[in-house]
């Protein structure tokens, strides 16, 4: 029997149904795949329980599936199942999980690096609430036992690790959710006080967590949504700093979503679309700023448990453009410039800020760029949390597109977790005007304890939606040996040429400009998500130097079927006042010439000056600036 619901479902979001649906058919055998979009920790590969279920039951070498195990999302599943199809198999088969794990699962101090650990602990009694009040069971008294043994153990959970990781925030959303469900004020609080607590911690004024990981950023707002519906329905005054927080941070969701709407690949991520945790936010928070990317109707999961005047509401609102394109996170070093809010705009992603713990990745002054909507130069991904040499390389400098200077990583991981040094970001910049954009960090790491230290500024400019610059400035003494690498999207070729490298998809072909006498192509990992593993193209660039030494870097874009092309010419500098040429070192010029298009003059100066300077066409006094035409973008001084 087709429900309304499940008729809204089949029309809006068809994909999920079909997923959910093929989910919790499997789990109606006791046969487990953790491959829906928000399993934190995806697998690709079922084991089925022929009889009794081992709670703490391993797949191969990673805990991960246990940990996905414990969690118990299926029960919700299973639950949604039986509200959109009526069949009673998948209601029975709910409960009766919930009940095995009861009886067979029950808490064992020796069980809490398996199935008792806090956080999937937390998440599990978020989905048995959510699943027994769609089967309408949640006052059960069995049940509410099994919310009290959970609530006691969770309270009983709390650390300066908790305090400061996403651990502590989700764990306690459950306990908040268990607290309302047995009308505990008192547990209610700690909960609340705890979250309100971690969240002054840990969620930075750009509205990122600090670990660094779009995904944990993602999974920590759900659980803020969750506490915000949940107190809604109850008439619960919640702490008003955990409404402005979770705001905040789906803002800098808004801020930070590629054109195609999915997340960037950034730490410990995966390449999940998001526009369903922005959709809730949108709705619970009535914030139409998100509604830009946002599903035009109620998303799935919000649903189940939305009145019908406030699912017509919603999906008849009327939506407003975003006050912002490119947006500065600043504090987390995270700055994305785009040119619009279309999915076939384009969008760089700039890494310039802290590392972000044992989830952050070696990507300080690393870039994504996404082109006309075509990933261009990706991050590499996460694959595994096991102890492994696809692990390690992945969190690597080497896998992301960066520089390393004389062979030696500034910050380098030795396990999962760990890191043997650290690297130091410096301050960032960025600006927009009209239709350009710029931003710029730097890194200390190569400056600390070095006996011939080098400082690295990089400045990416984006000059409309074919045309990004990339200039790197290295300040040192001594001589160093340097290698650029540019991470390629596995969706294209990669070939060299003399001064160029060539990216080509079937709709687009990409150029890449540089200065450098050496290249070459390496095939290294790529894993969009945990537990898939790829390979994809690593272009290396050498080039050794004595002093200081600046480096240009064009990434032009066209359509496949249009007739274009770019070139880059560099012409000397001079004093506009004494006519004097000026060193390279001191101040550099650049002209950019596209079909059909004015050329781009570009000065960079190095050094400070007593008068401006000119490439014979382009004068002007800033650090960098650009001219087109009668277009001027000072970005610097």
């Amino acid at each position: 029997m087709k429900t309304q619901l499940y008729s809204y479902i089949e029309k809006n979001f068809p994909q999920y149904l079909e997923l959910l649906l093929e989910h919790a058919q499997r789990e109606l055998r006791q046969c487990f795949q953790f491959s829906m979009p928000w399993d934190m920790e995806n697998t690709w590969i079922s084991h089925t329980f022929e009889n009794e279920i081992n709670w703490n039951f391993q797949m191969y070498d990673d805990p991960e599936w246990t940990f996905m195990l414990s969690r118990n999302a299926f029960v919700l599943r299973l639950a949604q199942a039986f509200v959109l199809t009526g069949n009673k198999s998948y209601a029975k088969k709910a409960m009766e999980y919930i009940t095995d794990f009861l009886i067979n699962a029950e808490y064992n101090p020796s069980l809490e690096n398996t199935s008792w650990r806090s956080l999937d602990a937390g998440m599990r009694i978020m989905h048995w609430i959510d699943a027994m009040t769609l089967l309408e069971a949640e006052q059960e008294p069995w049940f509410r036992e099994g919310v009290a043994m959970h609530l006691q153990y969770l309270v009983s959970k709390d650390s300066s690790f908790l305090h400061f990781s996403n651990w502590g925030i989700i764990q306690n959303a459950g306990l908040f959710k268990a607290s309302l469900l047995l009308k505990n004020k008192d547990t209610a609080l700690l909960a609340q006080k705890r979250i309100v607590q971690s969240l002054i911690v840990q969620i930075l004024p750009d509205g990122m967590q600090w670990e660094q990981s779009p995904l944990y950023q993602a999974e920590i707002l759900s659980a803020l949504l969750s506490m915000i519906r949940d107190a809604k329905q109850v008439r619960w005054t919640l702490d008003s700093t955990i409404i402005t927080t979770a705001r905040s941070m789906a803002l800098y969701m808004l801020g930070s979503i590629k054109p195609n709407r999915h997340q960037f690949l950034q730490s410990d991520s995966d390449d999940t679309d998001i526009r369903d945790i922005l959709t809730r936010a949108s709705f619970l928070l009535e914030e139409r700023e998100l509604d830009i990317c946002c599903y035009p109707v109620l998303e799935p999961y919000s649903c189940f448990f939305a009145k019908e005047k406030e699912l017509i509401a919603f999906n008849t609102r009327k939506t407003q453009q975003p006050t912002f394109v490119s947006f500065g996170g600043m504090e987390s070093g995270n700055i994305y410039l785009r040119t619009g809010w279309d999915r076939y705009d384009s969008c760089c992603h700039f890494r310039c800020g802290p590392l972000g713990g044992g989830h952050g990745h070696a990507d300080l002054l690393h870039i994504d760029v996404v082109s006309h909507g075509q990933d261009i130069l990706v991050d590499s991904g996460r694959y595994t949390y096991c102890n492994t040499e696809p692990r390690l390389l992945l969190k690597s400098s080497k896998n992301h597109s960066t520089l390393i200077v004389d062979g030696k990583e500034a910050t380098k991981p030795t396990g999962t977790w760990s890191y043997e040094k650290l690297g130091l970001c410096g301050s960032r910049i960025m600006k927009e005007f009209d239709n350009w954009s710029y931003a710029q960090g730097c890194s200390y790491s190569y400056v600390l304890d070095q006996p011939n230290p080098v400082f690295h500024e990089r400045e990416i400019l984006v000059l409309g939606k074919s045309l990004l610059l990339i200039h790197d400035t290295l300040l040192c003494n001594a001589s160093h040996d340097y290698t650029w690498y540019f991470q390629f999207s596995n969706e294209g070729l990669v070939t060299l040429e003399h001064h160029k490298v060539i990216f080509e998809t079937g709709r687009l072909t990409s150029f890449l400009l540089h200065p450098m006498s050496k290249s070459s192509i390496e095939s290294s990992y790529y894993s969009p998500h945990y537990n898939q593993l790829h390979n994809k193209n690593t272009v290396e660039l050498k080039t050794i130097q004595k002093g200081s030494y600046s480096a240009l870097f064009v990434l032009f874009t066209k359509e496949k079927n249009k007739t274009c092309s770019c070139s880059i010419d560099e012409v000397p500098v001079f004093g506009h006042r004494s006519g004097v040429r000026v060193n390279s070192k001191d101040a550099r010029s650049w002209i950019i010439n596209t079909d059909n298009e004015k050329p781009i003059h570009i000065i960079a100066r190095y050094r400070d000056s007593m008068e401006m300077l000119t490439n014979g066409t382009f004068t002007t006094y800033a650090r960098l600036g650009v001219m087109q035409d009668t277009k001027v973008g000072l970005f610097r001084f």
